[in-house]
């Protein structure tokens, strides 16, 4: 699926570094997320992850512990996002917790999405 114009996804993506590793600092912030950063208006997607800390590539990036990841409608609902009060009330209460904070926007081009019908295909190694 190709996107055009004004009507392409928005894609915000953000990875944080955390003030410690502790299993209780990273639950708890891991619930701010979902209760401030979820569920707003045009927002298609909404997940958070965890660092895979077995992935060692030279390409992989090791600066963060907790990543997010948001696809809006588009620009427009992104917009009403970072305005929004409860985006507001995660960055206020999470104050403290994540000294380093990295953010990536992006306009979505293209979508390949699974097709149920198709036989999943086979991957090579190289």
């Amino acid at each position: 699926m190709h996107y055009r114009g004004d009507s392409r996804p928005f894609a915000h993506m953000f990875f944080f570094q955390l003030c410690d590793t502790s299993p209780e600092l990273l639950r708890r912030f891991i619930e701010l997320c979902r209760k401030y950063l979820g569920g707003h208006p045009g927002q298609d997607h909404f997940s958070v992850g965890i660092r895979a800390l077995e992935i060692n590539r030279p390409v992989s990036g090791t600066n963060f512990v907790v990543s997010v990841h948001m696809i809006f409608r588009n620009k427009a609902a992104f917009d009403e996002y970072s305005e929004s009060p409860t985006h507001e009330d995660f960055i206020t209460k999470s104050a403290g917790m994540s000294p380093i904070r990295i953010v990536y926007d992006s306009y979505l081009e293209l979508a390949v999405l699974p097709d149920a019908n198709e036989p999943k295909r086979k991957t090579r190694r190289a």
